[in-house]
């Protein structure tokens, strides 16, 4: 199923799934467009955590988006 997605910074995805709204934030990314997506959420939780000191969970793609709608990244 197709949903979109309002992001923090006034971006907007809409994806299918875990794995290609992932895809779609790490392509629009000014830091790590040009990794992998495992790469990529490592290196946003990092930044993240940085940030706003919370954990964002990595191992999955599903739980990275969950976490980032648990803590206020991203809306559906």
């Amino acid at each position: 199923m197709i949903q979109n997605y309002e992001l923090a910074d006034g971006g907007r995805i809409t994806a299918s799934s875990p794995e290609e709204f992932v895809r779609l934030l790490r392509e629009g990314s000014w830091f790590d467009h040009d990794c992998t997506d495992e790469v990529f959420m490592n290196n946003f939780a990092g930044r993240y955590k940085e940030l706003h000191g919370v954990t964002v969970s990595t191992d999955t793609p599903e739980h990275f988006m969950a976490d980032l709608r648990k803590y206020g990244y991203i809306k559906p």
